[in-house]
């Protein structure tokens, strides 16, 4: 049920975390809380499109919350060693747990030499003492993969200092998690969405991003509905922007070339002048042809429409 694997490097450890060696997808810890819908970043679909796709999730270009991360990851681990007075080492293989139709793995920052778990966190708010869904079933995640009974948080936030937050992690908590991975990779098993997970057109569009020409299918009369509400949709859409247009006109016939709208005195709308920049790519393609070409980069686009 527990075991271990290598830590690679990142692109087979992003594979190492969306499928096991026979296969079959699993959930990583640090996206655990999707499975919840708890997650600050990945909603259910989300989660669901990335399992339910062929080829695993490629290296993402690392933003600035990511790089921070990264970056301070070692010197925090020494700084929370000296706070401790135990030496704290990050871990060179990835913790799994499996049981029948349940795939876990997870990450761990931090351990010390005896196995205590300790995740690592930097946040450029103040901490308040609250685990945030996101964070705290990662942490139950965490607790399942290594069998250990809880989890210490050490967090830097933006008071520029340390602080440590201990998450007891119950064996009630450990099969709660458990059993709604168990519901959700069932239905990844069978190639279906989980019955939770909110499909959006953009989750749809990217595990279909390309059409087969010429293919057609039937679709069932229950489908008549569904367009005469997208019909419907895109006409109220387009009443409301005609009311906002409106609107915003009348308001800022008033402003003219003022920048600022009161009502006694207190702020209630701007209308500022800012600059805006883009790139002449028509005239670009006309005096650099060969640059064009060179960088030029098509990919599939897939345009949904009704004929009337």
């Amino acid at each position: 049920m527990h075991y271990r694997i290598p830590k690679r490097d990142r692109a087979n450890w992003l594979v190492d975390r969306w499928i096991n060696e026979r296969g079959e997808k699993r959930i990583a810890a640090s996206s655990s809380a999707a499975v919840h819908n708890e997650h600050q970043y990945v909603s259910a679909a989300d989660l669901a499109v990335e399992l339910l796709a062929d080829a695993p999730p490629q290296p993402k270009e690392t933003n600035s919350a990511m790089d921070r991360g990264i970056r301070l990851e070692p010197p925090i681990r020494q700084w929370a060693s000296d706070i401790i007075g135990k030496k704290l080492h990050e871990p060179s293989e990835l913790y799994c747990y499996e049981e029948p139709g349940v795939r876990l793995i997870a990450t761990i920052d931090s351990m010390t030499e005896d196995g205590k778990v300790y995740e690592q966190k930097t946040m450029n708010k103040i901490w308040r003492g609250q685990l945030s869904g996101h964070w705290y079933w990662q942490g139950v995640q965490q607790a399942i993969c290594t069998g250990v009974s809880e989890i210490t948080w050490i967090i830097f936030d933006s008071t520029l200092d340390l602080h440590f937050h201990v998450q007891p992690v119950s064996s009630d908590e450990k099969q709660t998690h458990i059993e709604a991975c168990r519901r959700f990779l069932a239905a990844i098993d069978m190639g279906i969405y989980p019955d939770d997970a909110v499909v959006e057109y953009r989750h749809v569009q990217e595990r279909h991003p390309e059409g087969e020409k010429s293919k057609e299918v039937e679709l069932p009369m229950s489908a008549l509905a569904t367009i005469e509400r997208l019909l419907l949709a895109k006409e109220q859409i387009k009443s409301a922007e005609a009311a906002e247009d409106a609107c915003k006109a009348e308001l800022c016939a008033i402003l003219g070339d003022a920048e600022y709208g009161l009502i006694q005195d207190e702020l209630v709308c701007t209308w500022k002048t800012s600059q805006r920049e883009s790139f002449d790519s028509k005239k670009f393609q006309k005096e650099h042809p060969a640059l064009w070409d060179k960088y030029r980069k098509t990919t599939p686009v897939r345009t949904f429409r009704v004929n009337k």
